[in-house]
């Protein structure tokens, strides 16, 4: 068989791996040994060295961790998501667009149940809610992997069971799942990765209140929702508690903890206010 990280044939059973599906070596077999993009890439510490150039046959025996340029770009685009994450994003993006509707329904002059235009609600709250959740949560995943870290999304069934419940409420706890990461980051580089994805809710929940305040009522009453909704993902996320983000960032720098939170809770304070719902 042929190695594909070394492109050696060597006897023996090839090995699959589980995360990018190609044939390796007993040599590589494993993961860190292949450089495996579904787990962090060639920035892993601890990663065999990757040259810009193949050697010669006859020079492969004292390189043996070098690959061609062909297996190096096959390795470096195999994928973003594994998937098993897809299925866990598919599950909580579906939760959380619910519990985004609900912002909605229990308005009392709901767009979704009184207003002639159901069909453009949908059209333009459901894409809107999903780029929120989406963007926070591959916020935190890229970030994590331009340091090198292994990062996949993962729901959890106590966390879906409580995002479906706060559906009936005001008050939405929205948090379905997190992106674990392993590897070695230092408490800056994970605290940052834990800010990344609040502080994208909290960017784009500002700025969907400011064009709701120059906008019709319907249009303007989804902008309202959809910041309301950004401002939440936000304050559910900055509590320093369990895996939620606000404990790396708690654990970073407390200043800029309180500066997240506080923007939250402004943005779900005036998405609120008029909204209606006090």
């Amino acid at each position: 068989m042929q190695c594909h990280f070394c492109d050696e044939v060597k006897d023996g059973l090839p090995f699959r791996c589980n995360y990018c599906g190609e044939s390796f070596c007993g040599e590589h077999r494993l993961p860190e040994n292949h450089a495996c993009p579904r787990v962090g890439g060639p920035k892993q510490p601890g990663y065999a060295q990757v040259r810009r150039y193949a050697p010669a046959p006859s020079d492969r025996r004292n390189v043996p961790y070098v690959r061609s340029s062909r297996s190096r770009f096959r390795l470096r685009y195999a994928g973003i998501f594994s998937k098993t994450e897809e299925k866990h994003i598919l599950a909580s993006s579906f939760v959380m667009v619910l519990v985004g509707i609900s912002i909605d329904l229990l308005l009392p002059n709901s767009l979704l149940l009184h207003g002639p235009s159901s069909a453009a609600y949908l059209l333009l709250a459901v894409p809107g809610f999903l780029i929120s959740f989406l963007g926070h949560e591959l916020s935190h995943k890229f970030l994590a992997r331009r340091h090198g870290l292994w990062a996949e999304f993962r729901a959890n069934l106590y966390g879906l069971m409580l995002t479906a419940v706060s559906a009936v409420f005001p008050f939405k706890f929205l948090a379905p799942g997190q992106v674990n990461i392993q590897g070695n980051g230092s408490k800056e580089v994970l605290g940052a990765i834990g800010l990344i994805g609040p502080g994208f809710n909290i960017a784009l929940g500002s700025l969907l209140f400011v064009l709701s305040r120059f906008s019709g009522v319907f249009f303007g009453t989804i902008l309202l929702e959809l910041a309301s909704f950004n401002g939440w993902l936000a304050v559910v996320n900055m509590i320093p508690f369990g895996s939620l983000d606000g404990t790396r960032v708690f654990a970073w720098d407390k200043t800029r903890w309180m500066i997240a939170l506080a923007g939250s809770i402004v943005v779900v304070g005036l998405s609120y206010y008029y909204l209606g719902y006090f």
